[in-house]
């Protein structure tokens, strides 16, 4: 086994612990009466719209919980096999997938495109978001409704093939077999949702970078390898949904492949979050309902999330609240002829080979990531390496 590549994991800047008057303060209970478990707004990703509905005034309940009551809730997790899934811990844990689902195109065939668990702590203070890379080599669990059940699930591959195989169930699952933590709700967007969310808030800032991989090098900017090949200038721009989404499915251009792409998802889902505050969706009626109406189709959940709630609950959390990583791996490598993210050094036994790993998703499980930052600055982005 052969690794390369750069084992860039995000970025992060780790809220104040324990202190902060902060959203964290206000929280109330993210599902429909149940106990003290706390919502994040989908990581920015069309929920946003919730979030917005909040600031609106009474004026405009109406129109969110209408919002919340129309939502397309695909996903029954209460209906997934139980026997193998973690318990429910005080936290919430929200994954989030990017589908590469186009219009027109057979659903069937879609890819999880992006894929982060979002971990919100008990208090509500501390929000989390780890991307967990498509191209993870981990152990897909046996699952009974998948497309090619029983030949190939129950198997060892690429993380993504978890969705190709099972859609969002299996992927839930091989995600809970994976970190031992319960994944409570699901917020799926595709390419036309994504581009929907950008376009209602009239574009996002972004800063862009510049190609620096061989035989892409650009110190001015980076084009596209997709569609109309457009040019990103280096630095800041404000873009489009066509635009945005263009950008965060590049990869090759920079040495640090899908790492530098998890990273660009990242900036552009606190670059929605910003938006939302600087486009005047919080002042102007006429673009809050807009927004919300064009969110609303644009993403699907599952059965028991209370979008409208879980807003309210966390309407004072601002993008600097939410710190990224990327699940930490080896960097990439060859399996079978095949380029993958190397998750532990026995790939085909990883259990607790990958340290750093396990006990991130063990801190996961006891509610205390800030304290595995501290002890692992590093990996989580926070060392004097971190990019």
């Amino acid at each position: 086994m052969t690794y390369s590549g750069s084992n860039y994991r995000g970025s992060a800047s780790v809220p104040p612990r324990g202190g902060g008057d902060g959203g964290g303060a206000r929280v109330a209970a993210a599902t429909g009466g149940g106990p003290t478990r706390r919502g994040l707004i989908g990581s920015g990703i069309g929920l946003v719209a919730s979030i917005a509905a909040t600031g609106g005034g009474l004026a405009l309940w109406s129109t969110a919980n209408d919002t919340n009551s129309d939502l397309n809730r695909e996903f029954d997790l209460e209906g997934l096999p139980d026997e193998n899934r973690p318990d429910n811990d005080r936290a919430l844990n929200l994954l989030v997938i990017g589908s590469d689902h186009r219009e027109g195109n057979d659903e069937s065939d879609a890819r999880s495109d992006t894929t982060i668990l979002m971990h919100v702590n008990e208090g509500g203070s501390e929000a989390y978001g780890i991307s967990i890379p498509r191209d993870l080599y981990v152990h897909i669990p046996e699952y009974a409704d998948a497309k090619y059940y029983p030949e190939y699930t129950g198997s060892n591959d690429k993380f993504n093939a978890a969705y190709a195989w099972g859609a969002v169930p299996l992927t839930v699952l091989t995600i809970e077999e994976l970190t031992g933590v319960r994944v409570d709700h699901v917020v799926e967007i595709d390419f036309a949702g994504l581009v929907q969310v950008v376009d209602a808030l009239e574009g996002v800032t972004m800063t862009i970078e510049h190609a620096d991989a061989d035989g892409y090098y650009d110190e001015t900017g980076v084009t596209s390898i997709h569609g109309d090949h457009r040019f990103f200038p280096v630095g800041v721009n404000t873009l489009n949904g066509e635009e945005a989404l263009d950008y965060v499915r590049q990869r090759y251009q920079w040495a640090r492949g899908d790492f530098a792409r998890m990273q660009h998802q990242q900036e552009l889902i606190k670059a929605i979050m910003d938006s939302a505050l600087s486009a005047g969706v919080l002042t102007s009626r006429d673009k809050l309902t807009s927004f919300i109406e064009s969110t609303s189709d644009a993403i699907k959940v599952d059965t028991e999330f209370n979008v409208v709630s879980t807003a309210i609950n966390l309407m004072n959390m601002r993008s600097d609240d939410l710190v990224f990583m990327t699940t930490p791996n080896l960097g990439t490598g060859d399996q079978g002829g095949e380029s993958v993210v190397v998750y532990a050094e026995d790939l085909e036994n990883p259990g607790d080979t990958n340290p750093e790993a396990v006990s991130l998703w063990e801190a996961l499980r006891e509610d205390d990531v800030a304290g595995w930052i501290d002890a692992n600055p590093e990996a989580s982005g926070q060392g004097a390496e971190a990019e």
